[in-house]
């Protein structure tokens, strides 16, 4: 054969090789990275919730059918459609473009399922990390502002009914969470941290489970020191929910009647973001956070909505609506996943002083109960 021929197959075969070894690598490379993303049902739904499902169904059926008249609507970009599933971008939405590069930007991710009035992405509730130092050393309580509580407390003579069952869980996975009006020589919104079940998110898990009580409603409820376990393992802070995950698990399976859990929580932004004033009264304000990571986000989204809602008719401007957040904007699930009347509700801010925080918690409780009591047929007194 000639020599120029000989050459020719040669370099035909390296060539096959190197085609077939490059599709490999490519391929490898399109699986990696396609598996690698979150391609869960609510990943995807979150892409998919601006679509109407109508007009989905018509182009679908229009690009198999030509003669099927056009629809009047603007139409649906597949190849934009597809992309945003693909890489997790919106080209339209600055924050999935920058949100890995500039890291603060995450925080702004937030998906607003319900905006009240004046929740925007720019105000957002947020949960600051306490330092090492507060966290070792939290703020002593300022006792007059306890003496003071105490003394209402005394004056409500609503006897608490017994109720033959418990189904309602409260507990407080950031339980050092605190307020500075109640705090002792505390003005650093930093420092808005104590171990005082008296006077942290402890005290409002007291609160709502006397005044549930007095409605006749069975209630749970967990005062742990999550904070003082988390020094005790040596985990840092950010694992706080894998430590409540444990109280939760136990409580919901030495006791299946459980069905509402509520976490209790306390927002980082300041006066005028978490302050209403109702008939000339002043609330602190409600956010309802809802883990969007875990199986029973649909339906914990419809519990919240219903006590939002009713919040909204009875006592406008206390609640600053419903809030999602995927596993990339936190933990994601929130023990969320033991029911579908879960919610993580943040109370009021660091400025928040006790007038404000007992009026809400009695707002919350009147509303709660109601819904409840409905849900429940009022069978159970």
């Amino acid at each position: 054969m000639h020599p120029t021929k000989i050459r020719y197959y040669f370099q035909a075969i390296n060539s096959t090789i190197l085609g077939v070894i490059l599709v490999f690598i490519l391929t490898a490379g399109i699986t990696t990275s396609f598996f690698s993303l979150k391609l869960s049902s609510n990943y995807v739904s979150n892409f998919l919730k601006d679509v109407d499902s109508t007009n989905l169904y018509y182009e679908i059926f229009r690009s198999e059918n030509h003669f099927f008249p056009e629809t009047t609507s603007s139409g649906l970009s597949f190849s934009k459609l597809f992309f945003q599933v693909a890489t997790n971008i919106k080209l339209d939405d600055t924050r999935t473009l920058l949100g890995r590069e500039l890291p603060l930007l995450t925080f702004y991710h937030t998906d607003i399922i319900v905006a009240e009035n004046g929740t925007t992405i720019a105000n957002l509730p947020y949960e600051s990390t306490p330092s090492e130092e507060i966290l070792k050393n939290p703020k002593e309580a300022n006792e007059e502002s306890i003496e003071k509580e105490q003394t209402e407390e005394k004056e409500n003579t609503k006897p608490i009914q017994v109720a033959k069952t418990k189904k309602v869980f409260i507990y407080q996975t950031h339980n050092i969470e605190s307020y500075l009006p109640l705090l002792k020589n505390a003005t650093n919104p930093d420092d808005a941290i104590s171990a005082d079940p008296r006077v942290n998110v402890v005290s409002l898990g007291s609160k709502l489970t006397s005044l549930l009580q007095k409605e006749g409603i069975g209630v749970e409820h967990d005062k742990t020191n999550f904070n003082q376990k988390l020094l005790d393992r040596k985990w840092s802070y950010s694992s706080s929910y894998t430590m409540s995950k444990e109280v939760v698990k136990e409580a919901v399976v030495s006791n299946d009647d459980l069905t509402y859990l509520i976490d209790i929580h306390r927002d980082s932004s300041r006066r005028q973001a978490t302050t209403t004033t109702i008939n000339g009264k002043s609330y602190a304000r409600l956010v309802f956070v809802i883990g969007q990571a875990n199986k029973n986000y649909e339906k914990n989204t419809e519990f919240a909505k219903k006590l939002n809602n009713k919040l909204k008719e009875k006592y406008p401007g206390i609640s600053r609506g419903i809030l999602g957040k995927a596993k990339t904007e936190g933990n994601g699930i929130y023990n969320q996943d033991f029911s579908n009347k879960a919610i993580l509700l943040e109370v009021g801010g660091v400025d928040n002083n006790q007038a404000e925080l007992k009026r809400t918690m009695e707002a919350f409780a009147d509303v709660f109960s109601e819904v409840y009591w409905e849900e429940n047929n009022a069978t159970e007194q």
